[in-house]
């Protein structure tokens, strides 16, 4: 066997020496005194590790000078752990003993050590140990008794003592309270009396399988009958206390009251009874989970949803519920609201027990415990599936009516009544004001300009003093642009609260076809009439031409013959040698200023000649101009209709400018409207005579309007430059714009360029557009297809 190994049943004895020799024979006589020798500890420090390694039961220590003060501190040290110590020695020095004796060891043996002194030495330090150990544990059970004493009397719960059958041997102070009786009233009784019936049989089971040794203890809640019949409940935990056959000697009780525990109970079984029912009479599912994602609690509706009963969908998780993309979604949720509280909101959709899509709203919120540690989730779901049908229905309604509008390209403004403040408008309402919407929105009603058709502002509110309905007006932008509209306003409901709504169309398009309509119907009366005076001042004008050429011719004849008749008859004067009939003759013609007839006369018919074919030229123009045309595009020579144009218009121009063609005798017809086309240049050609007109008065001298034709490919290009004032360039802007105009009052409408413009760009698919300098002339271009085969013949030339 090893040094190190310690046998069991056998008392174990550790050698402390440093002479081996006397180590062996010590072992050999511990070995036959049946003791288990352990060592030999030949120094202090394996002497201390074995002492803490094995635990003899007793150390022998040598005491050999000069180690002998070692040996001692070490033997106090050893007997210090409930070790019984023995010292050796070889010396018998009175020093030695007399220092080991004050060690108190349990023995002391001198070298060599005889059979008989070392079986007695290692018996008495078993018995002094065991002594000691007895007393020792004599005085720990003294305190204790004395500390069970001061727990007994002075504990906060009630303890008591009872016999086997019941009968309280001993109780404390507090458990006398508990029952609302004086200690020794207690005494010799039995818990029985003081036990409310309906507890004794459930107590009576736990005490038979307390004495019958089935458990070690009970722990049991019951309740005590106090004398004024009120009741206290308690946890009662039994213990007994047992011989050393097992049998019970009595039993020790520890009794708190834990009645305000149990009205919590109550109350909080009460309420939660309450809440289940408030829960269940709930229409819109309710879940409750702990933190872990169980589902800890549900209503009959959140069941009903899920199409399963409550009690089995306790326990269940999202992820056993639901598909697997709501449950990851709902996973997250978790995680987010687990980790940062708050309140969350959010829509999920899923399939109801019978199959069909339900769009759900969740409101979550965390529940935490007392210390603020996150206990799980409560969750109300409300079911937004019709809703969202019907709001799905409403926005599908909004987008018809709001593309209908689009299309209609009707302006919207709510305003609200109280405050006469623009409250929302749409996109076309934006458009037609040339602001956006969050520039109106906020602003009084009155920062939209409106002006009547006399040209008033508008400043009341609508539907203060009157309905509106169909009103046209003009809407001014704030880039001076005037939009004619026609506006309604009715009012009616937005979310509850009463609004008007101003329902504005823009009727620019029309406004201009009825302009154009009026033109036209009086280019029409204006051509049927020139057409008629053309007829009536033609007939008597050639019957003028023709007399006057006539006399022309004869008055010729007549000065032939005059002037033979005066030659022969001066001749024949002579001859009768008649001078008083000579100068008779003389008289008469200076009397009649013959000679002066003669050169002024024909000078007079040719003038006269001339006139009428003037008139008769202006009537043929004015002719061709006004005759309208149909509704379909005909081949016109434009550099004819702007001969014509500049003759019918002479009276505009002829004192204020000179008028230069510049045109191109090669351009092919353009495939055009007539009479629309007389108008583009009319229009144009007017307003140069304007221009030249404002810039020329109180001057001698006068300005000058260039027209040009040209050919630009499969276009034609018509130009009109004057030299009048130009265009200022803010109004450039505003040029082609209804009713804008900077001509003084009674000379200009502002509609000629907008009707130019529609012509040109509207029914000929051409552009118009100009150049202006202020101060030295302004250039009108327009441009438009030629149209008609010459437009096919360039297509067949491409290909």
């Amino acid at each position: 066997m090893a040094d190190g190994e310690k046998t069991e049943g056998r008392k174990s004895v550790l050698i402390v020496e440093s002479d081996l020799a006397s180590a062996d024979a010590l072992r050999a006589q511990l070995m036959r005194l049946g003791y288990q020798a352990l060592g030999p500890a030949t120094d202090v420090m394996s002497a201390m590790d074995m002492v803490a390694r094995l635990a003899p039961d007793i150390a022998i220590i040598d005491l050999a000078p000069p180690d002998a003060a070692i040996g001692l501190d070490l033997g106090r040290t050893v007997a210090a752990r409930n070790i019984s110590v023995i010292f050796t020695t070889t010396k018998r020095d009175l020093g030695i003993m007399f220092r080991a004796a004050q060690a108190k060891p349990s023995g002391l043996l001198l070298k060599p050590l005889e059979q008989h002194m070392l079986a007695v030495a290692l018996e008495t330090a078993l018995r002094l140990r065991a002594e000691e150990m007895l007393a020792r544990r004599c005085q720990d059970l003294s305190e204790s008794e004395r500390r069970f004493r001061a727990v007994f009397e002075q504990a906060g719960v009630g303890v008591n003592r009872q016999t086997p059958e019941g009968r309280f041997i001993e109780v404390n102070e507090r458990f006398a309270r508990l029952l609302g009786r004086p200690a020794m009233e207690l005494i010799g009784r039995s818990y029985r009396e003081f036990t409310y019936p309906g507890d004794l049989e459930g107590l009576e089971a736990a005490f038979r399988d307390l004495l019958t040794g089935r458990q070690d203890s009970v722990v049991r809640e019951k309740r005590y009958v106090r004398p004024d019949g009120s009741l206290v409940w308690c946890r009662i935990n039994l213990t007994a206390a047992r011989d050393e056959q097992g049998r019970p000697e009595c039993l020790l009780a520890v009794t708190e009251d834990i009645t305000a525990r149990k009205r919590a109970e109550t109350e909080l079984v009460n309420q939660l009874a309450f809440q289940r029912s408030l829960m269940d009479a709930a229409v819109n599912p309710i879940f409750v989970q702990d933190a872990a994602g169980h589902y800890v609690s549900i209503n009959k509706a959140c069941a009903t949803l899920l199409g399963m009963t409550i009690e089995s969908a306790q326990g269940l998780t999202a992820r056993e519920i639901f598909s697997d993309d709501l449950w990851e979604e709902l996973a997250e949720r978790d995680r987010e609201i687990l980790a940062q509280g708050s309140v969350q909101e959010f829509e999920v959709a899923l399939e109801d027990a019978s199959g069909r899509l339900r769009h759900l709203v969740l409101n979550r919120a965390r529940f935490d415990d007392a210390e603020g540690h996150p206990q799980g989730i409560v969750g109300v779901a409300t079911d937004v599936t019709d809703s969202k049908r019907v709001e799905k229905d409403l926005r599908d309604e909004q987008e018809v009516l709001r593309r209908i509008l689009a299309g209609i390209r009707a302006g919207i403004f709510i305003i609200d009544p109280r405050t006469k403040r623009i409250e929302d408008v749409n996109p076309v309402a934006e458009e037609l004001c040339g602001r956006s919407r969050e520039e109106l929105v906020g602003e009084p009603c009155r920062a939209i300009c409106w002006r009547g058709m006399d040209g008033r502002e508008v400043t009341a509110c609508p539907l203060m003093e009157r309905n509106i309905l169909n009103e046209e007006m003009r809407l001014m932008r704030p880039d001076g642009r005037t939009v004619p509209v026609i506006k309604t306003v009715v009012s009616a409901k937005r979310r509850g609260e009463v609004r008007l709504f101003e329902i504005v169309f823009d009727v620019s398009e029309r406004k201009a076809l009825e302009r154009q309509l009026a033109v036209a119907q009086k280019l029409e009366s204006i051509g049927e009439l020139a057409a008629g005076i053309a007829h009536e001042i033609n007939t008597p004008t050639q019957y003028i031409g023709d007399n006057l050429h006539f006399l022309s011719t004869a008055f010729t004849g007549l000065a032939t013959a005059l002037s033979r008749v005066q030659a022969e008859a001066e001749r024949l004067a002579d001859a009768a040698g008649d001078a008083a009939a000579r100068e008779a003759i003389a008289a008469a013609r200076s009397e009649a200023d013959v000679d002066f007839l003669l050169e002024e006369a024909p000078r007079a018919l040719e003038q006269s000649v001339e006139g009428v074919g003037r008139v008769t030229a202006i009537v043929s123009a004015m002719k061709k101009f006004s005759h309208p045309g149909g509704e379909e595009k005909i081949a016109v020579d434009i550099n004819a209709a702007v001969e014509n144009t500049v003759t019918v218009a002479k009276n505009e121009w002829k004192y204020v400018a000179d008028v230069v063609l510049e045109l191109d005798r090669n351009l092919p017809p353009v495939f055009c409207l007539p009479g629309d086309f007389n108008q583009v240049i009319l229009n144009i050609l007017v307003n140069a005579a304007h221009a030249v007109a404002e810039k020329v008065k109180g001057k001698a001298e006068k300005g000058v309007i260039t027209i040009r034709t040209a050919a630009d490919g499969d276009n034609l290009v018509l130009s009109v430059t004057d030299t009048g004032m130009g265009i200022a360039e803010g109004n450039r802007g505003k040029i082609f714009d209804p009713f804008f105009t900077t001509k003084e009052v009674g000379k200009g409408t502002g509609q000629g360029l907008a009707i130019t413009h529609n012509i040109v760009v509207s029914k000929h698919g051409g552009a118009i557009d100009f150049e202006s300098e202020p101060g030295r002339g302004t250039t009108f271009s327009v441009r438009v297809p030629f149209g008609g085969k010459r437009a096919d013949a360039l297509s067949g030339a491409s290909e």
